[in-house]
């Protein structure tokens, strides 16, 4: 399954009450509903959870999937809800893991070839930048985290967070400033790039 059609039909057939159809999806998505829980949840053992229990309310709600959305972002949407629903329950503020970003996304890159010492400098403001993250409310953490991690795009962190368009740009742009700011206070060089087609 690598194609937009196929993809459609497995749905439709997981719609239709098809288990074997619901075994290849979860098969297929089931490393990126992981990772993304243990960004959120920073715990494998709960993520190993939101993963069973995303996939239990798929199952339950998959004939609600209308497409007006694609599939991925409904689903993104389901898992969110998920761990969110894990957090207050817990009540237990988990740290937001930023190591599988990318050079240039968050940071620009700097150099073709890095050396040694620039690889250095590089991780310890990947490190700074996860403290910083951290600290941030999670209206700002998740589209933050959605956005530069995953590479989505903003109307999609819309769709998954339930908020306007406009909000999640104005939350992006808030948790830079603040990230900024924060950078300034501890001393720290920490410099942010905007994401492709947005502004300041």
């Amino acid at each position: 399954m690598t194609d937009d059609h196929a993809l459609t039909q497995l749905v439709r057939r997981c719609q239709q009450g098809d288990l074997e159809a619901f075994a290849a999806l979860f098969r297929h998505f089931r490393q990126y509903v992981y990772d993304l829980a243990c960004v959120i949840l920073r715990d494998n053992v709960a993520a190993h959870d939101a993963v069973q229990d995303t996939f239990l309310r798929v199952m339950e709600k998959i004939d609600t999937f209308a497409g007006e959305a694609a599939f991925e972002t409904w689903l993104t949407a389901v898992a969110v809800n998920t761990c969110r629903s894990q957090l207050r329950r817990q009540k237990v503020r988990r740290f937001l893991s930023l190591d599988g970003l990318q050079a240039g996304q968050l940071f620009h890159a700097g150099l073709t070839t890095p050396s040694p010492a620039h690889l250095v400098e590089e991780r310890l403001h990947r490190q700074s930048l996860w403290r910083m993250v951290n600290s941030l409310p999670d209206r700002l953490r998740l589209p933050l985290i959605l956005r530069y991690r995953y590479a989505m795009p903003c109307a999609d962190i819309a769709c998954v967070l339930g908020v306007k368009l406009g909000t999640v740009y104005q939350q992006l742009n808030e948790g830079r400033r603040q990230l900024e700011q924060l950078a300034a206070q501890s001393e720290t060089a920490v410099s942010l790039s905007l994401a492709p087609g947005e502004s300041g």
